[in-house]
Order: structure tokens, then sequence, then C-alpha cells
């Protein structure tokens, strides 16, 4: 990147006061577990990404006491905002909170603001052609991109989608619907009447969300997926200022004696009183052991594979955690000079957030106006690349500068003539198993997904890997898991009164 030269403007002191706090509540949760000894609390939560700060939420609401273990030195996992020189700033991860999220009510209730947009849908590339969402609702894009005819056929199925969703929220699910988890996605889109227009469509939207290809994932759980999509579409939202604003906001409420980082979970022995959890401290090598009584254990999927557990977890739970599928993703910023903002602007218009599909993804405007000169030297392009590109960008089996060869060389053939205008890159690995998918012959409506929604004695599993692609995921499993647990203490608490 290009050096800048900032202005010290207020938004830009309040953008670094809020950098400075996060920093001092990483230093003061770091400083409080290493000053504290080891004391009992009712739940031990292990992971600090979204699935466990909500449910350290949660559990604070309703008074039930908690310590919460972060192997990293930050909390937020997916979740996290980049901040650049000059007042730009992007997301590394997560980038939108759909509607019926429970983390965007948790958001509005620590007083978060929020932005919106009504579409549903974005500007995608159909047939190498730029289809750009500038009409006011879903339905007139839907049409203006695949014409009168076929978009009646859309409807249809659309109309059809939301039968199947209603028939999902159906219990027991009906068994029809079930058998829908021996077909791919795609193998069912493809039996559709469709148009293949329509089709192309539903695969450039959806695949982004799931971070996989559709024939990876079984036909019901892209069937649930949709949900979000389905008419009349659900809102995105997205915390001003990004979103790393709703972690900030989430461990300032919980307290810094309540959380600890640079501390990595090792051990999950159930004893008769409850769990003991064992972990070490990155920092000092220091072998920890906590009590409570239960833990939520709201890691990513693969961690779990990582735990000793006592007792082993049984058969059927290494089977539902070794046979789920995942959705990847790679995350690449570009400074470009300001003059690129052409490239993506149509009839004065932004087309951004930009459906591209294979290397490039989802491109979305990285750049924030918040501290920024009125003529900024630079602007930010955030490309969210999913599916088998991010994998191959997540391998570390090529040189990175390799993979800056192969995003110039998309960008340029996107947007031909933009690499001279390239200043530079800042790449973000996530781990390849980025997400929860569940793949053909599975589904999280199936038994073995059952089994991880209800507690093994006194462990609970929480995490997007329990119910969804989406973070809803997250956020829904640290709900489900808070009320079980207030559940089971208000009922402990009723039968030991009983029993005096």
């Amino acid at each position: 990147m290009k050096p800048h030269v900032s202005r010290f403007t207020p938004r830009l002191a309040a953008f670094l006061a809020a950098l400075l706090l996060l920093a001092s509540i990483s230093l003061s949760v770091t400083r409080a577990a290493a000053e504290e000894p080891e004391r009992a609390v009712d739940v031990v939560i292990v992971g600090g990404g979204l699935s466990g700060l909500c449910a350290a939420y949660y559990l604070k609401q309703a008074g039930v006491s908690f310590a919460l273990l972060e192997m990293a030195p930050r909390l937020g996992g997916r979740i996290r905002t980049a901040a650049y020189p000059g007042g730009l700033r992007a997301e590394t991860g997560l980038a939108e909170l759909w509607e019926g999220n429970p983390a965007i009510e948790v958001a509005r209730a620590l007083k978060l603001p929020l932005e919106y947009d009504e579409r549903t849908f974005s500007s995608v590339v159909l047939d190498g052609r730029i289809e750009p969402i500038v009409q006011a609702t879903n339905a007139s894009f839907l049409e203006a991109v695949l014409g009168a005819k076929d978009y009646e056929l859309y409807q249809t199925w659309d109309r059809q989608m939301q039968a199947l969703l209603k028939a999902l929220d159906a219990r027991p699910i009906p068994p029809d619907m079930m058998a829908l988890k021996d077909v791919s996605f795609g193998k069912w889109l493809e039996d559709q009447k469709l148009p293949a227009r329509a089709r192309a469509l539903i695969r450039a939207t959806l695949e982004p969300e799931i971070g996989t290809t559709l024939e990876s994932v079984s036909a019901v759980d892209g069937v649930a997926e949709w949900h979000v999509f389905t008419a009349p579409g659900a809102r995105p939202h997205h915390v001003v200022g990004g979103n790393q604003r709703l972690v900030e906001a989430l461990a300032a409420h919980l307290g810094a004696a309540h959380l600890r980082l640079n501390t990595q979970v090792t051990h999950v022995i159930q004893t008769p009183s409850g769990v003991e959890v064992g972990a070490i401290d990155a920092g000092t090598s220091r072998n920890l052991r906590l009590n409570a009584k239960a833990a939520v254990l709201a890691i990513p999927l693969y961690r779990l594979l990582e735990l000793q557990f006592t007792p082993r977890l049984s058969e059927e739970h290494s089977q539902a955690i070794q046979t789920q599928g995942w959705g990847s993703y790679f995350t690449a910023h570009v400074a470009l000079d300001p003059a690129a903002a052409r490239f993506w602007t149509i009839e004065g218009r932004s087309v951004l957030p930009l459906l591209a599909g294979g290397s490039l993804g989802v491109l979305y405007f990285g750049g924030s106006t918040e501290g920024q000169a009125a003529a900024p030297k630079e602007v930010l392009l955030n490309l969210l690349v999913h599916g088998p590109a991010a994998e191959d960008f997540n391998a570390r089996l090529g040189a990175m500068d390799d993979v800056k060869a192969r995003l110039e060389e998309a960008l340029d053939a996107r947007f031909p003539g933009i690499r001279p205008l390239i200043h530079g890159w800042t790449f973000y690995r996530y781990h390849p198993r980025a997400i929860a998918a569940w793949p053909v012959g599975r589904s999280r409506f199936d038994a073995l997904s059952d089994l991880l929604r209800r507690p093994f004695g006194n462990v609970y599993f929480a995490g997007d890997f329990t119910g969804s692609s989406h973070s809803d995921g997250a956020a829904l499993s640290a709900r489900r898991v808070s009320e079980q647990l207030v559940e089971r203490f208000r009922a402990q608490k009723t039968s030991s009164s009983e029993a005096r």
C-alpha cells in the first residue's frame, strides 16, 4: 500500500478511541485471568466467537455465573473488522447479519446503531455480464434480470420453496422431506422446472452463503438455507462502523473478569458435581483447571476433535462430528487508486456488493469515509472468496505471491484496465472448515444433528454446526443452550428445596 497523510478529525479520534478500548479490554482480560485464582462458576464457556459471546450474554441476563475461555488473543471468531491508515475499514469475515438472527436483537439491546438494506439480493455476474441491482425491490430486480416469462417460473418455484420450508417447521419432519438429504441440492435444482438463467442466479446467490458448492450439500439443507432469500426476503444488517463493534460491546458488557484470552482448552472431564475443564495459558504455559456445574463448547466443529473427553464422546457423537461437511472462506482486501471506483459504478451508482464468483467471490466496497479526507488517496475493495477457490488459498501449499497473481488476473479480467490502479493486498486466512455444511446423506434435521443439540452429561454443544450455515446458527444455538442450562439449574434448585 502507498503511504497516507491522514486528517485527525473528531470522527477519526472516536474511531481510534474505540480501538484503544478494545485493546484495553484485551489487556484487562489477560491481566484479570493471570492475577485471579481459578474459582468455581456455574458454566465454563469454551470459545469466544459469536456463539460463545451470545451464550455468555444470555447466561448473564439470567443471573448464571460463567467464565469464558478463548484460545486466540482476541474475541469474536469470524467477526473481525480490519482498520487501515486514512480511515479505511473492511470486514475480514462476517459481512452481514440476516434478519431473524438473534444477534441483531443483542446488538440493539447494547445500543449499537445498525444499518440495513431493504433488498436481499445483490448485483450478480450472469453469462459473463454484470446485472446490477439498481431497483428498489427484490421483485423488480428479479424480473429485470430474468425477464417476465422466466420470472413467473421462478415465482412458482419460490412458492414451492416456501411450502417446503413450512414442512421443515413440522415435527416430525415428513419422510418425503427427509428423503431430500440423499440427493445434492445442485442435482435437485437441476431437476426443477426452472430456466438455466434462474438456476444460475440461485447458484450464484446461495453458494457464497454456504461457503461451498450446491453439489456439496444435501437438498434438504439447501432448502433450509434458502429461507433468507424466499419472498419477501430477509434484510441484511450491519453494525455501523464495523461488525467488530458488536464484539467490543459484548466484551464490555460481560466484563473482563469473566473472559480469558490465549487459553487453549485441552480436557473436559465430567465429575459427580459437574465438569472440570483443563486448559493451557499460551503466554505462561501454565496448566489451568476450572470447575463448573456445566460446560458449553462453542468452538468450531473440527476443534472438538482436539479435545480429550472423560468419559469419551460416544461413537454416535464422533460420527456426527466426522461426517459433517464444511464451507470455506478467504478474505482479500485490495487498496486501489480512487479512480478504480469507475469500474463498479454504473449510471452514477455503485453496483457493490457484487456476486462475481470464481476466484473473486463476493466483492464488497470496504472503504469507510469515517475519518477520511474529503479526497481520499485510496479506496478499499473487500473480496470474500468462498468454496473451492477459498480452500485453495487457505491450503498453504503455495506462496501468497501466487494468490496475489491469481486474484489480480481475475480482477483485471472482470474489470479490464484495473491492474495499474492496484496499490497492494492484505490477506486473511481461515481454517478451511470455516462454517458448517451438511453433505449428501446428512442433514441438520437428522438424528445425529439432534444428538449434538442435546447435552452430553454436563457438556453442551453450541455453534453454527448445530443448526445452520449462517451466523444465525451460532446465535440461535447460544440461546438454546442458555435456555437449557437455566431450566436445568432451576429444576435442580427446586429439587434441592423440596428435599429440605
